[in-house]
């Protein structure tokens, strides 16, 4: 087996339609603007939904524009949605089974060093795969899951990050009330207001 890089495997950034990919344009803006090393956070892919229609065009128009980040069209990944806005709770059985099938797959097979996601349901069943794949000591090196909480949130967490609270490695709140309710997690931290 060949000898991996540090940054041979990728940064997996999740989009969610709407609000959550301009939040994650903002962080990405803060990765390669801040960071003392921002070529550890590449190469990156980046996953939507495949009925996003308008997520791609944005955030690589979003990036392109304010930091120079050029993104190749192959970076974008579409992957099936657990939920659709409407969707009947009988056939969300099978839509997101559906997507954890293709989320266990892609894991495996990228092998992401980092998982980085702010709320879309879509991050949902990447983020219990990665932890289901480390608990079974099947991926080359322990892949961190990063969440960053919508920057809504001042008092309760989404669904997915009622979910992710258990299975993320790092779990950013950008509220005081939302901190203060969860201080006894340690993965939970607040940095202030990071938008």
């Amino acid at each position: 087996m060949p000898a991996f890089g540090p940054t041979s495997k990728p940064v997996y950034v999740i989009l969610g339609s709407g609000g959550h990919t301009s939040e994650m344009v903002k962080i990405i803006q803060a990765l390669f603007q801040l960071s003392e090393e921002p070529g550890y956070y590449k190469p990156q892919k980046y996953l939507l939904a495949t009925t996003d229609t308008t997520s791609k065009v944005r955030f690589k128009k979003a990036l392109e524009e304010s930091i120079n980040h050029h993104i190749e069209p192959d970076a974008f990944i579409e992957v099936p949605r657990s939920r659709e806005v409407g969707q009947s709770w009988l056939s969300t059985i099978f839509t997101t089974l559906y997507a954890f099938i293709w989320s266990f797959w892609l894991i495996f097979r990228d092998q992401p060093r980092l998982i980085l996601c702010n709320g879309p349901g879509t991050c949902v069943p990447f983020c219990i795969a990665t932890y289901l794949w480390r608990l079974a000591g099947r991926l080359e090196r322990k892949t961190k899951i990063i969440f960053i909480e919508s920057f809504c949130r001042v008092h309760t967490l989404s669904l997915s990050g009622k979910i992710l609270l258990h299975f993320a490695d790092l779990f950013v709140v950008q509220w005081q009330p939302l901190a203060d309710k969860y201080r006894h997690r340690e993965n939970v931290k607040y940095f202030g207001n990071i938008m």
